[in-house]
């Protein structure tokens, strides 16, 4: 909450479009937030018809269902049932909200729930000793890519500015085979490849906009530290950008201790500062072990534990557990959040230049200010009188070097 948030809605169809509006986006901004994250904007539904076959072999599913947040002629999407709201085009009226409530979205691209069929293991293989994950990659990559340039010549010109950037959706956890490192590589190198689908198409359509990319963990299967190799093997393969984002899920959905929250967050830190330019924020989960809404003051908590990593971060998710509009007895929820949001977002003496953070880019700020080099607002200026003498001097500069210290 250290700076601008992001709420992360889940799924897509009815249910969720209908909330994708200006009253959701005005209670959203009213909360705090400045940009929402639709997980996916398609959804596809696959069941094992030939349960004789394994369970990661693609030509034993069947398509049951596919919904899209938009009219899409991709084959891949052909005959999914749209929304029944704007003409099928839910995505439009979601831009349109945001554009009114001067917000921006991060658009999610294919959901499929083949994933979770993969990464336990070292990968099954078909008839050629292809594995069937590298096969589904494949395809999902293509589709992702598929989707960024649609959706961008659909929208991109009339919604630039409320198209903030691109979200990847299938959650990566710390597959156990490639943290242990007897994969050889495998899961890093075939991941990447998939991830990669995702920002050649935004290279080439739009390099402006960051692909956003949000992890999750299992403390039961790995270490902290085996898990940032893993992310560290991956980040050595895909082609991230500068400006691009790895948010973390904070894994405070399980009732996890802080202090296990921070281990693991310091892990994926450390893992994401080797690849130069990646943004690194935290996930905060509002939930709990049985899906009930996480009390303000357990994730006040596990918001605390981690304000020294982050500047951004994204509330997994207000949109379906502090939402009076979806639930009026959410309404006392949303007070307190309102709350915690205003304490974190309000910035903090030494935070010279107001990014929530306060580090040596202030001190710099400060010495160009004394040397006369760049003036400081006046909003600025009481953030540097760190001494709170009403001056601000070399005293203030040697108070904020023990603050960095």
């Amino acid at each position: 909450m250290n700076g601008a948030l992001k709420g992360l809605a889940q799924g897509t169809g009815d249910r969720y479009a209908e909330y994708y509006t200006e009253e959701e986006f005005s209670a959203m901004k009213d909360a705090g937030f400045e940009s929402l994250i639709i997980q996916s904007v398609c959804d596809l539904t696959y069941e094992q018809t030939d349960t004789s076959k394994s369970t990661q072999d693609l030509s034993s599913y069947n398509l049951t269902s596919a919904y899209t947040m938009y009219p899409s002629s991709l084959d891949a999407l052909s005959g999914a049932y749209v929304s029944s709201q704007n003409g099928g085009d839910a995505l439009e009226l979601a831009f349109e909200a945001a554009k009114s409530e001067d917000m921006q979205i991060y658009i999610g691209l294919a959901n499929d729930n083949r994933w979770w069929n993969y990464g336990w293991g070292n990968p099954q293989t078909d008839s050629d000793g292809i594995p069937f994950f590298t096969t589904w990659c494949e395809e999902n990559g293509q589709l992702n890519a598929d989707i960024i340039a649609e959706i961008h010549n659909r929208y991109g010109e009339t919604y630039a500015q409320q198209l903030a950037g691109w979200y990847y959706v299938n959650e990566i956890w710390n597959f156990d085979v490639a943290c242990t490192d007897t994969d050889n590589g495998y899961y890093a190198d075939t991941i990447a490849e998939n991830i990669n689908y995702s920002i050649d198409a935004i290279n080439t359509l739009c390099p402006e906009k960051p692909l956003m990319i949000s992890p999750f963990f299992n403390d039961t299967i790995s270490t902290a530290e085996q898990y940032g190799d893993f992310w560290e093997d991956i980040f050595t393969k895909a082609d991230f950008r500068e400006g691009d984002i790895f948010a973390h899920q904070d894994g405070s959905g399980g009732e996890r201790e802080p202090a296990v929250i921070r281990e693991w967050a310091i892990a994926l830190k450390s893992a994401a500062d080797t690849e130069n330019g990646l943004q690194f924020w935290i996930n905060n989960e509002t939930f709990q072990t049985d899906y009930s809404s996480k009390p303000i003051t357990e994730l006040r908590k596990n918001v605390d534990v981690t304000s020294d990593l982050v500047k951004n971060r994204i509330i997994f998710s207000w949109n379906h557990y502090y939402n009076p509009l979806v639930n009026s007895q959410f309404q006392s929820l949303n007070e307190e959040f309102k709350a915690l949001i205003s304490e974190q977002t309000a910035y903090k003496t030494g935070d010279i230049n107001m990014d929530g953070l306060i580090n040596s880019a202030d001190l710099v700020s400060l010495h160009k200010h004394l040397l006369n080099v760049t003036a400081l607002s006046e909003a600025q200026g009481k953030l540097a009188d760190v001494c709170a003498d009403g001056v601000i001097d070399c005293f203030d500069s040697a108070s904020l070097r023990e603050m960095i210290s």
